[in-house]
């Protein structure tokens, strides 16, 4: 099953109540045995968004270009036309940051799949752009000895105990980014892999980004910069549609007006700005 037809499946589950949401006040059992430590990270799809691929290249030290193709898969999907990264360790065997034991490497930067594990979160948007959040459990994998603990937790103390809230709402920025791209500027009609590719630097290489407008971390710390590089993303994308004749500078474009100054100067105006 490809990353799309299992987004869409989940939807499809959550819509018809064969899986059904639960509220922050759910309780469950489940905590991570020592027996079957690792299991779940061996031949698993993780995806990874730019947040979380950022803070692991941080932690690494590594760049973002260096952990990407030496770490990961990049996938264009020609369904919904856009990319997706993923694990490619975990999803042909083990995951390599995996320690003996099965204990995680990287643990403190996990991605926040791995980091809320049993828990599921799907999001959506209306028309309007009203954001529709849901929690699910994860179906039980019968390697996993988790739910046989009798530890007892609710879902916001799962949430608060690994932390993902930061994790989430940074995450959400990014599907905001892909959601007002499809509804609002189209992007079925003219996005092609070649401009997915053309936008990697602004999602996966801020250290590229930051050496070519001369952008230091005293400038902008990188939290503010991650933010500020979903907005460049949209005023390029933007301008992008309106040259195919889609989007809210499609009137302008089509009547010959040319926003002034080079696309680099004009994510560099958008990077450096104050922040509101």
């Amino acid at each position: 099953m490809t990353t799309y037809e299992y987004k869409q499946d989940l939807l499809k589950r959550l819509d018809e109540g064969s899986l059904p949401d639960i509220q922050l006040d759910h309780q469950f059992t489940f905590n991570c045995k020592d027996e079957c430590m690792g299991r779940c990270c061996n031949n698993i799809t993780i995806l990874l968004d730019p947040w979380d691929i950022e803070i692991m290249v941080r932690h690494l030290g590594v760049s973002g270009q260096h952990f990407l193709s030496e770490y990961c898969k990049y996938e264009y999907s020609p369904e919904l036309k856009w990319s997706y990264v993923r694990l490619k360790h975990a999803e042909d065997g083990p995951c390599i940051f995996m320690l003996e034991g099965g204990r995680c490497k990287i643990y403190p930067v996990r991605s926040r799949n791995c980091r809320t594990f049993p828990i599921g979160r799907a999001v959506r948007f209306e028309l309007d752009g009203t954001k529709i959040e849901q929690i699910l459990m994860v179906d039980k994998m019968a390697f996993c000895l988790g739910h046989k603990s009798e530890k007892k937790w609710t879902v916001e103390e799962w949430f608060n105990d690994s932390d993902c809230q930061k994790f989430y709402e940074l995450s959400d920025l990014y599907l905001e980014l892909i959601n007002y791209t499809t509804t609002k500027l189209n992007s079925q009609v003219w996005m092609n892999g070649n401009i997915a590719k053309m936008m990697m630097p602004l999602l996966y290489g801020p250290d590229v980004l930051r050496k070519k407008l001369g952008i230091s971390e005293q400038d902008v710390d990188h939290e503010e910069f991650y933010r500020r590089r979903m907005l460049a993303m949209k005023a390029v994308l933007t301008d992008i549609a309106a040259s195919f004749g889609y989007g809210p500078l499609a009137d302008r474009a089509k009547e010959g007006e040319i926003i002034s100054g080079s696309m680099m100067e004009r994510m560099k105006q958008i990077l450096l700005a104050e922040q509101s």
